[in-house]
């Protein structure tokens, strides 16, 4: 990820945004992909999945975007 300036930091946060989105879609695919061949696989990508959807929530609660789920 590369560092943010303060010259267009709202352009600059939108792109590493959807970059990020990008890589994380095509990860995830991958990991759920495989893990449909190795069943084995699959509750470590759940947990992935359940973390980062916990982290996000976090983030957010931190952030004050929005409130939390079971408010």
């Amino acid at each position: 990820m590369t560092t943010l300036t303060t010259a267009a930091l709202s352009t600059e946060i939108l792109e590493s945004t959807l970059l990020t989105l990008e890589q994380m879609t095509t990860r995830l695919t991958v990991l759920a992909l495989n893990a449909s061949r190795h069943p084995e696989q699959s509750y470590r990508v759940r947990m992935l999945l359940g973390d980062l959807l916990a982290d996000i929530q976090d983030c957010e609660e931190q952030l004050g975007t929005y409130a939390p789920l079971d408010a």
